[in-house]
């Protein structure tokens, strides 16, 4: 595994804080008006789904699955449009609960693990075996589920006479 993945991990950990400091700040959810009970109820439920996505995306990320690259890309931008939401919602006195992060902050994480996940010895160790590593337009349409095993990756190429097969 490079070891920049490391600070990768760190990373995703200082996440998993963002969501934890999340739970322990909350107020009680039935407290104000019925947007703000729900608007908090809600901040709970994608609070606690992040909380699993980022664990999942920290114990993935030494495992050299193109899927754990995948996540951990994902899981660094949805924590940026949620984090987004949130301040949003507090500021218009909507939610009533949890701890939010400077955008700015959150944007700069979010930069430093896309830019690290997209470093050439960290696409190299989640490309598959037997597979050259795919450029970038690839790894970037991967995370919108575009398959990265292309058919014609899997033809068997002869060196005395150029034949293909399949």
């Amino acid at each position: 595994m490079p070891l920049i993945l490391l600070v990768g991990e760190f990373m995703l950990a200082f996440v998993l804080l963002r969501y934890l400091l999340n739970f322990t700040s909350m107020v009680s959810p039935t407290e104000g008006e019925w947007i703000q009970v729900w608007a908090n109820l809600q901040s709970i439920i994608v609070s606690l789904l992040m909380a699993v996505l980022t664990v999942s995306s920290i114990i993935g990320i030494p495992s050299a699955k193109p899927q754990s690259w995948r996540k951990v890309v994902r899981s660094s931008v949805l924590l940026f449009l949620i984090n987004g939401l949130y301040e949003y919602l507090e500021n218009h006195n909507i939610l009533i609960s949890g701890f939010v992060f400077d955008i700015r902050l959150i944007a700069i994480l979010m930069v430093i693990v896309v830019l690290i996940m997209f470093l050439p010895q960290v696409r190299k160790y989640y490309t598959p075996p037997m597979m050259d590593m795919p450029p970038l337009k690839v790894w970037a349409l991967y995370l919108l589920n575009v398959p990265m095993d292309m058919a014609d990756s899997f033809k068997f190429k002869y060196a005395d006479n150029e034949k293909e097969t399949e």
